[in-house]
């Protein structure tokens, strides 16, 4: 039988999301909480046609996340979630012939959307693990007449802030100096934004070649619904709905959004105990011998005991499931797990002290 299937894709594997009946969740850096109080009465209760295609511009959404980041509503673009915007811009911007620079550790639809997409992929590795190569970047994507094709080709950078899997905010400065001197487009990837309490979103008319992508998966507590949104200036959102689909968010996840926003503050506070618990993690697993920690400014973290996989193992056992990430660049082999409520940290933290004093 024939083999249908392009052979510069046939090296990706389906994805697979392990969900261990019981387990509290811990590996996919989500807010562990409920909506806030009235919130799903709410939106249960909003009029919805649902033998309807949703509103295609998702002007009532747009219009609300123009007031939540200062921006307008034709400086906005939503998706069903992250990973199809990173799709969008990659069919939009990015290509055969055409190539994204990344700073592996860092999200892997990045350069799993660039082989979807045909885009070659530039790979400048963190220092340590957790900070920029700020002079290789800016050498790789400033150098527009190098010969080396990989280098004069650089289009698209993608930079995570925070960064996911280490937690590591990158400083603005550092940003802005590859925003400033390069010709390619920057998109800043804002997923934990929330916790960090930094953003760029008000430098997108100052800086033509400047993206910013933000989700409603992490601090609203939205992932099952699957919803995003990039910030532009209006010509780079023009020319990414070129690409978007005409009705790709429905109109279940646009309400939702809609009355998400208007609960902010509320998922605010969540917000705050979440940090408090993050940081709480982190000092206590910082005080195991033999773990190393490292700072976050996300609502997860990254830790690397001895013996990554066996820890993986025996926290499963004890009701746990945390992200294995493998052997990272920079780093080794490496865990995650995201902060859950007060009470799951405190189960968390004593099996993590108990299996510590079984090794």
């Amino acid at each position: 039988m024939r083999n249908f299937i392009r052979e510069d894709i046939a090296f990706l594997k389906p994805y697979e999301a392990h969900v261990v009946e019981g387990n509290i969740k811990m590996d996919a850096n989500e807010n562990p909480f409920p909506w806030p109080s009235g919130m799903q009465e709410e939106l249960f209760s909003a009029n919805i046609a649902f033998n309807r295609y949703p509103d295609g511009q998702a002007q009532e959404l747009r219009d609300a996340i123009s007031a939540y980041n200062g921006v307008r509503p034709e400086e906005i673009l939503v998706g069903n979630g992250s990973d199809e915007l990173i799709q969008i811009i990659l069919h939009t911007f990015g290509g055969r012939n055409r190539t994204l620079m990344i700073h592996p550790p860092t999200f892997s639809m990045y350069a799993a959307a660039a082989a979807i997409t045909g885009t070659s992929v530039l790979e400048v590795p963190l220092l340590n693990g957790i900070s920029l190569d700020l002079p290789k970047m800016l050498s790789f994507s400033a150098a527009k007449d190098s010969l080396d094709v990989k280098v004069k080709n650089t289009d698209i950078i993608i930079v995570c802030n925070p960064n996911n899997p280490t937690g590591s905010l990158f400083p603005k400065t550092e940003i802005l100096q590859i925003v400033q001197n390069t010709q390619a487009l920057v998109v800043v990837d804002e997923a934990y934004a929330e916790f960090s309490g930094e953003t760029m979103v008000d430098l997108i008319n100052q800086y033509p070649n400047l993206l910013i992508m933000r989700t409603f998966s992490k601090a609203f507590g939205m992932a099952a619904l699957r919803l995003g949104y990039v910030v532009g200036n209006s010509a780079l959102i023009t020319d990414l709905n070129r690409v978007r689909q005409p009705f790709n968010v429905n109109s279940f996840s646009q309400q939702a959004g809609v009355t998400a926003l208007k609960y902010a503050s509320a998922y605010q506070e969540q917000v705050e105990i979440i940090k408090k618990e993050t940081q709480m993690l982190y000092n206590e697993l910082n005080k195991i011998p033999g773990v190393n920690v490292l700072p976050t400014r996300a609502n997860f973290l990254l830790f690397q005991p001895d013996a990554p996989d066996l820890w993986a193992e025996k926290l499963s056992a004890r009701g746990f499931t945390v992200r294995n990430l493998g052997s990272l660049p920079g780093l080794g082999k490496s865990l995650r797990m995201s902060s859950g409520t007060p009470e799951e940290n405190q189960a968390f933290l004593k099996a993590v002290k108990d299996i510590a004093s079984e090794l």
